[in-house]
């Protein structure tokens, strides 16, 4: 007999120990083990009085795993005890099975925080064959389970719900419409460019800076219009966004847009601007060059910045002559940008 074979035989007689500590170690020991073997005597735990004994066996059956404990975890959802529930919840979510689909979408709507917290977490791990019924509470009532819905659809990163996520940015609700934006964002399909241009224009600003985030992720060029506007948001955080995404993007159309920016009074859009101009490249220096000699010496200090991390040797004596701005500001960054371009 091998040592795991000893191991086993003592922590299943442990299963039986009349100290509840005891059973609850070797239960918790098994699900670390993840033998199939144990699967029979830990189902026999979940009628255990002792309700951490209860836990450790739910949570053990969901890190092996066995479709055979399916229909007992489905049992140990109404378990008296709050964690035994939790615990049931997310080991149906482990094993993946069809038979734990519409247990875990009547969790998500059970009225204690933590159920639905727990379930929104298995139905994530789900993935796809959950899809259909998501889809179905996108209708639901309470805002909280479609706004749940919308995350787990995000962490399926399946292009076939699409449609309804699209549908759910016109949700009544602002958390919905954020997270169907964002779960559009991870889906990272050129099908939503046209509804998340549309958010742009939602009147919650937290909505319209994941639309922006989301746009950067799916790097379209057919946003880039909607972006420039953006960046005159009445928002920093929609400004600051919109310029990390044509920064991602990369089209020279919005260069001029971008430099604009380099003078926006909030300092991160200021540097977010910079950044996604040193991203667009040398289509960016030409007009950079320009600006070293604009009146306003936010947009100089910045271009001189932007040059320096662009590293082109054409803005080198344009730099030179921006040591005699009168702004020492500029001095000091078309320094800088001249000493980067040395190294």
């Amino acid at each position: 007999m091998t040592r795991t074979q000893q191991e086993m035989d003592q922590l299943l007689a442990d299963l039986t120990n009349p100290d509840w500590e005891a059973r609850f170690k070797a239960a918790e020991s098994l699900g670390k083990l993840k033998r199939i073997r144990a699967v029979k005597p830990l189902l026999d735990a979940l009628k255990d009085e002792e309700e951490y004994v209860r836990e450790a066996a739910v949570w053990a059956l969901g890190e092996i795993g066995h479709k055979m404990a399916v229909e007992p975890l489905i049992r140990a959802v109404n378990d008296k005890d709050r964690y035994v529930r939790e615990g049931a919840v997310s080991a149906l979510g482990k094993i993946k099975d069809p038979g734990v689909v519409q247990p875990l979408v009547s969790a998500l709507q059970d009225r204690d925080e933590s159920m639905r917290r727990a379930a929104e977490d298995a139905l994530g791990r789900v993935g796809r064959i959950a899809l259909p019924d998501l889809v179905a509470l996108l209708a639901a009532e309470d805002w909280d389970i479609r706004w749940r819905v919308t995350h787990i659809m995000g962490h399926t990163k399946d292009g076939s719900i699409l449609d309804a996520l699209c549908r759910a940015l016109k949700d009544e609700n602002p958390y919905v419409r954020e997270g169907a934006v964002a779960a559009l964002g991870d889906i990272r399909d050129h099908g939503a460019v046209d509804g998340l241009i549309g958010a742009l224009g939602d009147p919650n600003k937290y909505v319209r800076e994941e639309a922006v985030n989301a746009l950067g992720e799916l790097q379209d060029k057919k946003a880039v219009d909607a972006l420039i506007i953006a960046l005159q948001d009445k928002d920093w955080g929609v400004r600051w966004g919109a310029a990390n995404a044509l920064g991602e993007i990369g089209d020279k159309k919005a260069v001029g847009a971008l430099i604009i920016a380099l003078s926006d009074e909030a300092r991160y859009v200021r540097e977010g601007a910079a950044l996604a101009l040193s991203r667009i490249g040398k289509q960016a220096v030409p007009a950079l060059i320009e600006s070293l000699t604009d009146k306003d010496r936010s947009i100089r200090r910045w271009a001189a910045w932007t040059l320096g991390k662009l590293g082109d040797e054409k803005a080198a004596r344009h730099l030179i002559a921006a040591l005699d701005d009168e702004d020492g500001g500029v001095q000091f960054a078309a320094e800088v940008a001249l000493s980067e371009m040395e190294e």
